[in-house]
C-alpha cells in the first residue's frame, strides 16, 4: 500500500507498530507538547497528510484499536496537549 486512506474509517493494513505505519512520513510530534490542541492538530496533518488529527479533551475516550490514519492530541482543560501525539 503506498498510503492510508483519510480516517474514519480505521486503516492498518497488516501493521501492528507505529513504525509499520510510516511510509515515509513523520510518526510521533512530541514537541507539541504544551502547545495549544487545535494548532497541533493543524501541525500534524500537515506534516503527515496521511492521517487525521483528533483532539480528545478531558473525560473524553477515544477508541482503543489502533489505526495507521489517525492521532489523538490530548489536551488539558486550556487546550493544551499533555501526551506525545502518536500514530495509533
Amino acid at each position: 500500500m503506498s498510503g492510508w486512506p483519510r480516517y474514519p474509517p480505521c486503516a492498518t493494513g497488516t501493521c501492528t507498530d507505529v513504525v509499520c505505519c510510516a511510509h515515509g512520513h513523520k510518526l510521533r510530534w512530541p514537541e507539541l507538547l504544551g502547545k495549544n490542541g487545535a494548532a497541533a492538530k493543524a501541525t500534524i496533518e500537515k506534516e503527515n497528510p496521511e492521517v487525521t488529527a483528533e483532539i480528545l479533551t478531558p473525560g473524553r475516550v477515544g477508541p482503543h484499536d489502533f489505526c495507521c490514519n489517525r492521532v489523538f492530541v490530548i489536551v488539558d482543560t486550556h487546550g493544551n496537549v499533555t501526551n506525545i501525539p502518536t500514530i495509533g
